[in-house]
């Protein structure tokens, strides 16, 4: 009777340790998987970090050397730009040969990514700054470039009386916006918000006196006209003939047969304007008054 007792409590015992075993086991193969996920999440991660800094150096040296060959001092920002670049590839190979934390990568490679975007902010200003520089001291040189005096040409046909009013000394201005809502110059396409127009109207004691309907037409590099019916931009019937073409924007002056300095603009926030020559051509009330241009990057 001894026995059997005996052996009861045995297998009891034997079930007990059994039981015991496979949830330590259970809580072993939990905390395993739980580590191994924790591990995946990390390693997924550094790897994002890294194929992301991977595609900003790329990005900012497209980017910056996309400038090289149109000035001296341009190309000489741009060899000093990419040293800077270079030294930063430099400090990220090394981080992540000698970093052995992926956590501790992780934070490093975010914070390498931060200031080489900050370098290339910074560069960019620079570049910008150069462009509007170097387009203006090509402006003083040139008043109309050979495409202009080619529309000139072609449009004098349309100026055919002595009360025609003309007009000359175009200063136009590409502006972006800042963050702070202020305008700068600039010379890159993609970073234009706005076009200035500004020209004097010529003295003519021939023409008529009293309101006259000013006409702005820029005509981007495609051909296209700028304009946007919601904001003021239609069509007004050109002089001489039944054809109505397309303005981008209208001004009324009171002319008073004396020189006049007026200014129209464009803004667009919404639609990146395009890399080329830009056409800008002036109408008073419906006749070709004159032309000039911008070059954008």
């Amino acid at each position: 009777m001894q026995n059997r007792e005996t052996k009861k409590q045995s297998i009891i015992i034997l079930w007990v340790l059994l039981a015991v075993s496979l949830g330590f086991n259970a809580f072993q193969y939990l905390n395993f998987h739980n580590l191994q996920q924790n591990y995946n999440l990390k390693l997924d991660s550094l790897l994002t970090s890294s194929v992301d800094l991977e595609k900003e150096l790329n990005d900012t040296y497209s980017e910056l050397n996309q400038y090289k060959g149109i000035s001296t001092r341009l190309d000489s920002l741009l060899t000093e730009a990419n040293s800077k670049v270079d030294l930063q590839k430099g400090r990220i190979e090394l981080l992540i040969h000698e970093e052995h934390t992926s956590a501790s990568l992780n934070k490093k490679l975010q914070t390498e990514m931060a200031a080489l975007k900050k370098l290339r902010e910074e560069y960019l200003e620079k570049i910008d700054a150069l462009l509007v520089e170097n387009e203006q001291l090509k402006k003083e040189k040139n008043d109309l470039t050979s495409t202009v005096e080619t529309l000139t040409k072609n449009l004098e046909s349309t100026v055919t009386t002595a009360g025609v009013l003309k007009s000359e000394y175009y200063n136009i201005t590409a502006y972006k916006k800042r963050s702070n809502n202020k305008y700068a110059p600039t010379a890159i396409a993609k970073r234009t918000n706005k076009i200035e127009v500004c020209f004097t109207l010529l003295e003519n004691t021939l023409a008529k006196p009293g309101t006259k309907n000013i006409y702005l037409r820029i005509v981007e590099p495609g051909g296209k006209v700028l304009g946007n019916r919601s904001t003021g931009s239609s069509t007004f019937r050109k002089s001489g003939s039944n054809e109505d073409i397309l303005f981008t924007s209208t001004i009324e002056v009171d002319y008073l047969n004396a020189k006049q300095n007026i200014c129209l603009n464009w803004e667009d926030m919404e639609h990146p304007f395009s890399s080329g020559t830009f056409m800008v051509e002036i109408y008073v009330d419906g006749a070709f008054s004159g032309a000039s241009s911008i070059n954008l990057r």
